[in-house]
């Protein structure tokens, strides 16, 4: 599965807000459209990933939330989203970026749950 990273409804008063520019909004293969923040990206030797936190997420009680890392290609001079099928893999760019949330955010990870990383499956 793959999403297309949708800028299109994006004007310049929301580019000159720094923190709409850290919210994207995503369109999946069945057409529906979420919103979600990227919280970082990271590129290593297998590609470039980023971190992404579905908005609709976010439990409006705790302000605990579930994020997911994805792999970002580029197909046909677009990018696009796509799901990281080694499960090695993820787990060691699980462990990266919960290592630079500390250094983002400090040391209260409340963004990042302790059970694991989310799929795009659903969204």
């Amino acid at each position: 599965m793959s999403d297309e990273i949708n800028t299109s409804g994006e004007t310049a008063a929301d580019q000159d807000d720094e923190e709409d520019d850290s919210i994207i909004s995503l369109i999946d293969d069945e057409g529906r459209t979420s919103e979600y923040e990227i919280l970082d990206a990271i590129e290593t030797e297998e590609g470039m990933f980023v971190a992404l936190m579905p908005l609709a997420s976010i439990d409006k009680e705790t302000g605990e939330a579930e994020y997911m890392i994805l792999q970002v290609d580029v197909v046909d001079d677009e990018e696009e989203l796509a799901e990281i099928e080694d499960d090695e893999l993820l787990m060691a760019l699980d462990d990266l970026f919960r290592e630079r949330f500390k250094e983002l955010y400090g040391d209260e990870d409340e963004d990042v749950p302790e059970d694991g990383v989310d799929s795009l499956a659903g969204a």
